[in-house]
């Protein structure tokens, strides 16, 4: 009995130390942190771009690394990612890795073909692809947007994506994207994911969120943009939303992991200035579908509550019930009537929603069958569409009363 337990325990460590017959040491990896998709010339192939990190930059070797890049990035053409990722390793030493990969950036162009979902489908095969790793969308070619973007305040690139990824629980202005959603989501529903640009276009001064990708009037600094939707549905891209409106599209669903965003609103009192506020989520978004009728009928109520951040106008609020009414009926208003003109944009142009309300349709049918018969998709492009928001303003700053004018 003895013997046999020896054998046993033997064996058993044998197996925990068969597990580091494949190990690679770090210092012979290289690690792969964003990944560029763009069209090739042939209709069949495309551009891969890998941006590798220096594992030397900004660690205790700076010094001897001061004058190295962050990053060595590298274009090959290929059939798909993993071909490419073989192909990099005729110019690379280091055994090329998606251990640490967190950034797709596709090129407009490309997504908007039909290679775009092609592509994305071949790339979750490698074990190492995350659905968790973010899909960004470039105005221009992913491979100049990559070679572009130069940040001034990080110099791992790894770092910078991860932070601007983040950006969007605190703002809004970008939704929540990476390759999980988009493969849920590849047919009927629509996929909203980040778009960005480290180009310029001039456009007229708007309000502080209608802007897209490359329209915000910036004078110096990071050359990167991240803001607005790209509008994939069916497998391809088609269409973009503005900064407002995939805010809306983010209050609108029934949960939503956003945490606040700064907006501004015309003062109803002192029309010529706007007031900021922070807009925060109070519970979730109440969503109710009726199927049971033609056409279908949506009721949708948005708890939001307030502070207000800025008051230009230096209307005393704090001291006046009225004024307090009037505002926060006139921001109610507002809110109401720029979800209502998303969605008949949605209806009318895409005739496809991003808020997720597919899922409370779905609970009116006893199958799956049932339901995909129905198309609800269809049904929302006629259906009738009624919002409300449920405005709570918490304060109005720190000051009992504005300074005299």
């Amino acid at each position: 009995m003895r013997i046999s337990c020896s054998i046993f325990a033997a064996a058993f460590f044998i197996l925990l130390l068969s597990g580091c017959g494949e190990r690679e040491e770090l210092e012979t990896q290289a690690f792969v942190v964003a990944i560029g998709l763009d069209k090739a010339e042939d209709d069949n192939l495309v551009d891969v771009t890998f941006q590798i990190a220096n594992p030397q930059v900004n660690t205790l070797q700076t010094a001897e690394a001061q004058n190295e890049p962050s990053s060595d990035i590298v274009t090959v053409t290929a059939p798909d990612l993993l071909a490419a990722k073989e192909l990099v390793q005729t110019s690379h030493s280091r055994k090329v890795t998606f251990a640490h990969l967190e950034t797709f950036i596709v090129e407009e162009d490309l997504a908007r073909s039909d290679l775009f979902h092609n592509i994305m489908g071949s790339a979750i095969v490698d074990p190492e692809v995350r659905r968790e790793s973010v899909m960004i969308i470039s105005r221009e070619k992913a491979s100049k947007f990559i070679h572009a973007n130069k940040p001034t305040m990080e110099t791992r690139p790894h770092k910078y994506y991860e932070f601007m990824e983040k950006r969007w629980e605190k703002t809004g202005l970008v939704p929540l994207s990476n390759l999980n959603i988009f493969f849920h989501r590849v047919d009927g529903e629509l996929f909203l994911a980040i778009y960005a640009t480290t180009e310029r276009e001039e456009v007229e001064k708007r309000n502080e969120d209608t802007y897209l990708a490359g329209e915000v009037p910036q004078k110096s600094g990071d050359p990167v943009q991240m803001i607005g939707s790209a509008i994939i549905q069916n497998r391809k891209m088609i269409g973009t939303l503005d900064g407002e409106e995939t805010r809306l599209s983010l209050l609108l669903r029934r949960k939503s992991l956003l945490e606040s965003m700064v907006a501004s609103f015309p003062d109803p009192v002192n029309k010529e200035f706007r007031i900021s506020v922070r807009m925060m989520r109070n519970g979730n978004t109440k969503v109710k579908v009726d199927t049971n009728r033609e056409p279908a009928k949506v009721q949708v109520k948005v708890p939001v509550r307030l502070q207000i951040t800025s008051n230009p106008g230096l209307v005393s609020y704090t001291m006046n019930e009225e004024k307090q009414k009037i505002l926060k009926q006139s921001i109610k208003e507002n809110l109401e009537r720029s979800s209502l003109k998303l969605i008949k944009k949605m209806q009318n142009e895409y005739e496809g929603e991003p808020f997720v309300w597919y899922v409370p349709a779905r609970k009116n049918f006893w199958t799956v069958k049932q339901f995909e018969k129905y198309d609800w998709e269809k049904h929302f492009q006629d259906a009738d569409i009624d919002v409300q928001y449920d405005v709570m303003i918490e304060n109005f700053g720190e000051q009992i009363r504005p300074p005299v004018k």
